[in-house]
């Protein structure tokens, strides 16, 4: 694998640029225009509800939060960092899949965002959309558990491999393309997880920890390698680095990067599979009690 990784940038085919040629200046990102809508709907579809909402007050705030961690990632002074700094880029695509995303999947946002449309858009474009056959078997294709997880993995290891994240660090066109592919995986992968209402996942609880045990395995594997390489894999070289950095260097920096991968990002995992599991205990708990409680009453009608 370490070889792979460390081949599969060939310098012969694309070169870091000069430091002269970086302009380290952010960039508006269009993807915060898809983000900025999601909110302005999730505001009017809970307003559409006239105070009976159907979700409760943690859930609301839970989705901001999570709005506000994908747009932090995607805005000063994180997204100009991450032109410079791996591990600042690390910490953005931590922000985008590990905790935004799943923060706003909490949230119920497509059953409400939905009435956030004007009744013509909903009658005239989403309805539509809905009841497309292709699109409706194209969708429960790219949603199976199994084939959201293949995706999630790609997209992961492709933006990894030091020639493809170059080409997203030298052009902000294929930068863009990297946040939105990560964007749309994780809310693939999540639906499975945390299954927001209506959506349902075909994965029981015990298999929904598995599921997410799957992904610390794999991010286990390249934050090492990231790690402990002696290597530097990217097309840093060239940029300046900024003043405070400057007592450490590139290589400092890609292992900075590794570690919070690992180690924030399985303790995120790990928080899930937690949660997972203690879901999981009260419903086995609630279900037993039922049973018991309906053991009770049949016992009572025999006898009576």
């Amino acid at each position: 694998m370490g070889f792979f990784l460390s081949t599969a940038y060939a310098h012969n085919l694309y070169d870091p640029l000069p430091p002269e040629t970086f302009d380290l200046k952010w960039a508006w990102d269009p993807a915060l225009i898809f983000f900025v809508v999601l909110a302005i709907l999730y505001y009017r579809g809970l307003k559409a509800f006239r105070g009976k909402l159907p979700v409760k007050k943690w859930q609301i705030f839970l989705f901001y939060l999570g709005l506000f961690c994908v747009i932090a990632a995607m805005v000063p002074p994180i997204d100009p960092l991450s032109d410079q700094l791996f591990f600042v880029h690390m910490i953005q695509h931590l922000l985008i899949t590990n905790i935004g995303v799943p923060l706003m999947m909490l949230g119920v946002p497509f059953f409400i965002c939905v009435r956030g449309l004007s009744p013509g858009i909903r009658r005239n474009v989403f309805f539509p959309i809905v009841k497309n056959r292709l699109l409706r078997l194209l969708f429960r294709f790219i949603a199976h558990p199994l084939v959201s997880l293949g995706l999630f993995q790609a997209a992961y290891w492709f933006w990894h491999v030091p020639y493809f994240y170059n080409l997203a660090l030298l052009h902000d066109g294929w930068h863009l393309v990297e946040h939105a592919s990560f964007a749309w995986v994780s809310i693939l992968l999540w639906r499975n997880i945390i299954a927001p209402h209506p959506m349902r996942s075909p994965l029981k609880l015990p298999v929904r920890m598995l599921y997410v045990m799957g992904l610390m395995a794999s991010n286990v594997i390249l934050s090492a390698f990231l790690s402990f390489s002696d290597t530097v894999w990217y097309a840093y070289a060239g940029r300046p680095i900024p003043e405070w950095w400057k007592p450490w260097d590139h290589l400092d920096d890609q292992r900075l990067g590794g570690l919070l991968m690992w180690v924030p990002g399985e303790f995120i995992d790990f928080f899930v599979v937690s949660v997972i599991f203690v879901v999981w205990t009260s419903k086995v708990r609630r279900d037993e009690e039922l049973q018991r409680k309906n053991a009770a009453v049949d016992q009572v009608d025999s006898h009576a």
